[in-house]
């Protein structure tokens, strides 16, 4: 019998690693670390919903004052929230009011380090428009920064693939920003690219070859012409996080298996601010950054929050967002809490896979869709 060969073998040891868990997300203690006042005899769950409520109140009050849309929709509702429960009583918001961007906004003009135009599939009109500022991009640093940690080391190559990423104040630069203080070299094609030279497959795959990358960041439609090019993963590639778009798990298993390398995907939309949520080694659901964004899981049709286990539309709220929070925003995307711990040891609640698409027409119920195999709502557009 012919042994196993070293990738083989090195796909063998991450799948053991997976079905046997292992060490907790470090979102876990970058979690505790910023609860370091509260009660420490508390869980950690205890501790963050606690963190949750005082943030959601203090959120409350801010939109009454600061953004005209949120004043008109809060107006006769109490801010001082008894419980998270007490979120199903307020407003929802969707992608259609965000073409009036300027009503959402709470700061000046001048505090707006990033903004960012959104067109929705299918509709017409003026696109959705979001606004960062410096405070609010620093935020999605530090989680970019946690999350990659477990992905690199110091004096190691990080490539960011993405389509657009490398614009200013685009995904690459808050990568490469959050990950300069772990001495971690971050690039994107953009920088060996030529004024006016267009990206092809062998373009990329070439770069991707000869930049002896220990970590890529890519969409799931770029990772799929890699392994086109690279049936064994290029050294010393180990590690690769999948965003933007749905990772197929078939292109998962093929990915595993192939580059014996550690594959995780992201879940994130433009309007959490990119970063959203990401599987741990385990890869039993996505770790939220739960001290930044409330998440919900609400029925499709009567909006009541659903429990662990049952799928909803994913609904966010934006906690600590200086330029446009968002409140109960609706991502369109179907989905669920996951009960019980995660076999990493977190825990923590996580967000299962996204199952399918909400699409809403006027007059019409809500229809559940299935995305064609790449696609998520939840995409990181317009980098």
């Amino acid at each position: 019998m012919r042994s196993p060969s070293p990738e083989a073998r090195m796909a063998a040891k991450l799948r053991a690693k997976e079905n046997s868990g292992g060490t907790p997300s470090s979102l876990d203690a970058w979690m505790a670390g910023k609860l370091s006042g509260a009660d420490a005899a508390l869980p950690l769950p205890r501790r963050v919903e606690t963190a949750q409520l005082a943030a959601l109140r203090r959120l409350l009050r801010y939109l009454s004052g600061y953004s005209p849309f949120y004043a008109r929709r809060l107006a006769g509702h109490n801010p001082d929230l008894a419980d998270l429960d007490d979120m199903a009583r307020l407003p929802c918001t969707d992608s259609t009011h965000l073409r009036e961007w300027r009503d959402f906004l709470c700061v000046s003009q001048g505090d707006i380090q990033r903004m960012v135009s959104l067109r929705t599939s299918g509709t017409s009109g003026s696109p959705k428009r979001l606004a960062f500022t410096e405070k609010d991009l620093a935020a999605t640093r530090d989680f970019f920064r946690v999350g990659l940690s477990e992905l690199t080391s110091p004096g190691e190559r990080l490539a960011v693939l993405l389509p657009g990423a490398e614009r200013p104040d685009g995904v690459a630069d808050q990568i490469r920003q959050a990950l300069s203080s772990l001495d971690i070299r971050v690039e994107s094609p953009a920088h060996a690219r030529i004024a006016g030279e267009q990206d092809t497959p062998e373009s990329l795959a070439d770069w991707v070859g000869q930049g002896k990358f220990h970590c890529l960041v890519a969409a799931p439609m770029q990772l799929r012409t890699l392994l086109h090019f690279f049936p064994q993963a290029p050294p010393p590639l180990r590690s690769v996080l999948a965003g933007a778009d749905s990772l197929d798990p078939g292109l998962g298993l093929t990915l595993r298996a192939a580059w014996a390398c550690d594959l995780r995907d992201h879940y994130g939309l433009t309007e959490s601010g990119y970063g959203l949520a990401v599987e741990c080694a385990a890869h039993d659901g996505y770790h939220m950054r739960a001290l930044d964004i409330f998440t919900e899981i609400l029925d499709v049709e009567s909006d009541a929050p659903l429990p662990p286990g049952c799928p909803g539309e994913v609904v966010i709220t934006t906690l600590g967002r200086e330029a446009m929070p968002l409140l109960r925003y609706r991502t369109g995307d179907l989905s669920s809490l996951l009960p019980g711990p995660c076999r990493c040891g977190s825990p923590m609640p996580r967000l299962g896979p996204i199952m399918g698409r909400i699409e809403r027409s006027p007059g019409q119920p809500p229809r559940l869709t299935r995305p064609p195999k790449g696609a998520r709502s939840g995409a990181m557009e317009d980098l």
